[in-house]
C-alpha cells in the first residue's frame, strides 16, 4: 500500500513538473540567440554597478545564486558610465574584488553609495576609497587594477557581452544560449520563484 501510494505522489509530482517546464515559451519567456551551448551549465548576468535596474534585481541575483551556485555569475559591463572610462574601471575594480573574494561584500557597498546614498562613483579614486572602507589597502588595490591578469578579465567580460549581444543591463544568459525575458513575467503573481525557475529549466534544456 505504501510503496503503490509513493509511486503515485511519484508520477503526480512528474507531471506537475513536465507541466511547468511547458509553460515557458519561447519567444515569450525566453529567446534562442546562439544555436549552440556552453560545455558546462552556467547562469550569466550581465549587469552594471551604474544601472539601478541592477539594483534592483539583486534579490534575484542572489536567489539564483543560492538556488544554482555552480552555474551562477555575474559578469561587469563598461558600456554605462556617468563620466568617461570609469565604467571600464568599475569593470576593472569588479573582477579585483571577485579576486579578493569580497565580491559580495563590495558590490553591496557600491551599490548603496549609487542608488541609496546617491553618491554616485565617478572616478578611480571614488572606487578605491569604497575598496578602502572596506578593509582592502590602496596600495592593494592600485596593484591588482594594475594587473595584467584583471585587465585581461575585464576585458573578456565585455568582448564576450559583445559577442552575446548584451546591448542592456541586466541581462541573465543561460548556457551562452538563451537570453532570459522578464518581461513575459509580467503577470506573474511571484517573479523571483518564476523567473529563478526559468534559469533552472533552461540549464537542462
Amino acid at each position: 500500500m505504501k510503496n503503490w501510494l509513493v509511486s503515485i505522489i511519484g508520477s503526480l509530482l512528474l507531471v506537475v513538473g513536465v507541466a511547468q517546464a511547458q509553460d515557458f515559451e519561447e519567444g515569450v519567456h525566453y529567446e534562442v540567440i546562439a544555436d549552440e551551448a556552453t560545455s558546462k551549465p552556467e547562469i550569466t548576468e550581465f549587469f552594471s554597478f551604474y544601472c539601478v535596474h541592477c539594483f534592483r534585481f539583486e534579490p534575484i541575483a542572489k536567489e539564483m545564486k543560492s538556488e544554482y551556485p555552480n552555474a551562477f555569475q555575474k559578469a561587469h559591463v563598461s558600456f554605462i558610465s556617468p563620466r568617461g572610462n570609469v565604467g571600464e574601471e568599475m569593470t576593472q575594480a569588479f573582477v579585483v574584488a571577485e579576486k579578493l573574494g569580497k565580491s559580495d561584500e563590495l558590490s553591496a557597498a557600491i551599490f548603496d553609495y549609487n542608488f541609496n546614498k546617491n553618491n554616485m562613483l565617478t572616478s578611480k579614486e571614488d572606487i578605491r576609497n569604497v575598496f578602502i572602507v572596506n578593509g582592502v589597502s590602496g596600495e592593494e588595490f592600485d596593484k591588482a587594477m594594475k594587473s595584467f591578469t584583471v585587465r585581461t578579465a575585464a576585458a573578456r567580460m565585455d568582448r564576450r557581452a559583445t559577442n552575446l549581444g548584451v546591448n542592456a543591463t541586466p541581462t541573465f544568459i543561460v548556457n551562452g544560449k538563451y537570453k532570459m525575458l522578464p518581461q513575459g513575467f509580467r503577470d506573474s503573481d511571484d517573479f523571483v520563484g518564476d523567473f529563478t525557475d526559468l534559469a533552472g529549466y533552461l540549464l537542462e534544456k
